[in-house]
Order: structure tokens, then sequence, then C-alpha cells
């Protein structure tokens, strides 16, 4: 009996000592998985908090050390998440998720020759090593090389189909190359998988033709010719463009003038285009012309554009204008997707009984180029749009629309953008407007 009794002790005093002995191995396991959390929810200073704390009873956890580098590096505070893995490299020279973190701060830097380097290693040391490919894809895209960038990237998504960082880097060249369908597809992902990433959601945000211009000046002019013997209209418009609040509102400053029977008027202007809630953005036009005799005197559009199913959009708007020649509002939707680098839309407007047209429609299509460049052609019955045709559009009897254009960069900055527009009046008169507009952006 007191054998047994002995056995017990000694199988208890060892369990014992290995709960003992355990506690502190928990313990930094649940420290890591603290930090880890931390981090994913976008929390830097309480993942550095928690990671310096896990230190002080485990001085030299490698993991933990490496965790605080990244929290430092997503913090903002470069040189000691630097000092912290520079330690760490010293001590484990071939760890590739090390040398791949060396490479992204060596990115931060502007040493793209050394983030290459890096990246390189770390593929060297780690073959499936999905994040230095995503390096190399980043490294390449700065650098101009976007064919090479999206060779990597995807190359990094045959490994890791859900890596955020290659995703976005796929999605992002191919907004560039004008690609938004498939682009808007690749950002969408990266935002689902890391949503307290605001440069994922930012550029998922952005990915529209409108998001991706710069500060820009434009001078237009524009001509339409009457089959009933009329004089010719003309317009002659200067347009400023530039972005407030960190590109979240899109600006147009206008003026211009407008000769119509013999006659002029003057306008000035206001577009804005503001994104609102989450896959939204807006679409605000003011005009006045005080005293005109034959343009509006005034002429408000408002029209919401909301994204659903990733590639897909849908807007609603109102549109009035007041004239000598009488008042008029209207009501207008669209549906659009993008597929790809097309975009095939369609527009319904109604207007009230005072207007000339009670209803039109559109169809047509754009097919985009590198950035924001475009060709497009479209048709319908009813009233041009204000993209073509004059704010008193309106007021004029329904016809049959026929329109093609262009609107792209050449020599990287600067804008050329036209169109030509066939107006079949039913039963009244026929025209055609032409169009051009030459610009620069900075």
């Amino acid at each position: 009996m007191n054998k047994k009794r002995g056995i017990i002790k000694a199988l208890a005093a060892a369990a014992l000592a290995a709960l003992t002995l355990a506690a502190p191995v928990a313990a930094g396991a649940q420290g890591r998985d603290e930090v880890r959390q931390a981090l994913h929810a976008g929390d830097h200073a309480k993942a550095i908090a928690l990671a310096l704390e896990a230190l002080r009873g485990d001085p030299e956890n490698a993991e933990v050390r490496f965790l605080l580098a990244r929290a430092y590096a997503s913090a903002g505070r470069n040189g000691e998440a630097e000092a912290v893995l520079d330690r760490l490299l010293a001590e484990h020279p071939a760890d590739a998720d090390l040398i791949v973190l060396k490479g992204r701060l060596l990115c931060r830097r502007g040493d793209l020759d050394g983030a290459e380097k890096a990246f390189r290693r770390a593929s060297e040391a780690e073959p499936r090593s999905a994040d230095a490919l995503a390096g190399l894809a980043d490294v390449a895209s700065w650098r101009g090389q976007l064919d090479a960038s999206l060779v990597y990237a995807r190359r990094a998504l045959d490994l890791d189909a859900d890596h955020a960082g290659a995703l976005f880097r796929v999605g992002s060249v191919l907004l560039w190359q004008g690609d938004y369908g498939k682009a808007r597809g690749y950002l969408a992902r990266a935002a689902e998988l890391e949503p307290m990433n605001a440069d994922f959601r930012r550029a998922l945000d952005r990915a529209v033709p409108l998001f991706v211009r710069k500060a820009e000046v434009r001078l237009s002019g524009r001509n339409e010719h009457w089959s009933d013997g009329r004089s010719d209209c003309g317009d002659l418009g200067l347009a400023v463009l530039f972005g407030l609040f960190d590109d979240r509102v899109r600006l147009v400053a206008k003026m211009g003038r407008s000769w119509r029977a013999g006659g002029r008027d003057d306008q000035l202007g206001l577009e804005a285009y503001p994104r609102l809630w989450k896959g939204a953005y807006g679409y605000f036009d003011l005009s006045l012309a005080p005293g005109a005799a034959f343009i509006p005197r005034s002429a408000v559009h408002a029209e919401v554009y909301q994204a659903f199913l990733t590639r897909c959009e849908a807007s609603l708007g109102l549109r009035r204008i007041g004239s000598a020649a009488g008042d008029a509002a209207m009501a207008v939707a669209s549906a659009a997707a993008y597929l790809g680098p097309w975009y095939p839309n369609v527009r319904l407007a109604w207007a009230d009984a005072h207007a000339g047209t009670a209803f039109t429609w559109t169809a047509g299509v754009r097919r985009y180029f590198a950035g924001a460049s475009y060709a497009w052609a479209a048709f319908g019955r009813g009233s041009r749009s204000p993209e073509t045709g004059p704010a008193e559009e309106i007021l004029a009897g329904p016809a049959w629309l026929f329109e093609a254009g262009f609107d792209v960069y050449a020599f990287r900055d600067v804008k050329l953008r036209g169109y030509a527009s066939r107006r079949e009046g039913i039963g009244g008169a026929d025209s055609t407007a032409v169009s051009l507009t030459v610009g620069y952006r900075f």
C-alpha cells in the first residue's frame, strides 16, 4: 500500500512539474496569437504593446520579435522595425519571411534595387514563397514593367490563391491598363481578405475611370450644323479639373460662350464627382448663365452611381433647366457593366410635359485602353445626353441619335477628346454636331 502511495505521489509531482513547464509555453502561444489578432485588426499600437509585453517574459522569442518588427513597420516606425529585423536576420540569415520584410522596408526607402535583391534572396531560400513573388511584382510595377509585374503576381497566386498583396497588384495593373471589369474583381477580393487595409479599400473605390485622372486643364469647341438653313450653333469652353480631400471629390470648374441665332451667351459652371458610401459616387453639375437669351439660364443635375455584383453599376438622377424658352425637369437612370475592357451601358430619361422630348433611351459601349483612355459609340431615340448635346436639347423634339467618339491621352499627359453626333429629327430638322477637346494633365 505504501509503495502504491509513493508511486501516486511521484506521478502527481511529475504532472505538476509538467504543468509548470507548460504554463509559460501556453502563455507564449497565447501572446503570439493576441499579437497576430491585433495586426490583422489593424490595431498596430496594440500589437506593439502586446509583443513588448510577451518579450519581457521571453526576450529571445524569434517569432514574437518578428511580429514586433511587422507591427513597427505597419505603424510606419520603419527605423525601429529595421533595428529588430536586422538582429533577427543576423541570427537567421536564410529565413524567407525575414528577408521579405526587409525587402518591404527597402521599398519604403525607395531602394528598389536593394528590395529586388532581397525578394530574389527570399525566393531562393523558399522557392514556394508567394510573399517573395508578390514583392517582385510590386517592384516591377513601380518600375513601369507591367507585364513582368503581372507574371510575378500571377505566379504568387498560383502558390496562394488568397494572397491579398498579389490580388491587389494584379488589380492595380489591370486598372491602369483599362481592364476595369477584371480589376474590380481582383481588388474586391483583396479588400475582402484584408478589410482593414486602407490601401485596398481606396483602390477598389477608385476602380472607376473618373478617379484615375490627375489635375487637368481643357479647352473644347463644338459646332452643330442644321438641315433647315438656320445658322450653325457653336460652343467654346475652358475647364479645370482637380481633386480635393485626398481625391475623394473631383471638381471641374468651367466657363464657356455659346453662339445661337446670331447672338451669344456666357455661362459659368461647377461639376463635382464625390465618392460617397461603399461602392458609390455622385455626379453633380450646376451651370448658370444669368440673363441668357438662348441657352438655359440655369441647369442643375444630380445623379448617384452605385456599384453592385463587383462589375456592375446603376444610377438614378434628376436634371432641371430654366430658360427663356421654358423650364423642364427630367429623371434619369442608367445601368452598365465593366466586362474586361468593355463597358456596355443603357441610359433612360423621362421629361415632364413642358419638354419637347418626353422619353429618351440610348444604348452604347465603351472600349477602354491604357489609363482612362477609351473609344465609344451609341445610338438611341429622344434627346442627346449632356455629354454631346447642349443643355437646351431637352426642349427640342425627339430624334434618332447616332454618336461615336474617343477620349484618349497621347504622349502620356496630352488630352484629346472628340465626337461626331448625328441627330435625325422625327418630324423636324436634322443636325450634325462635331466636337474636339484638347487638354493637359499634371
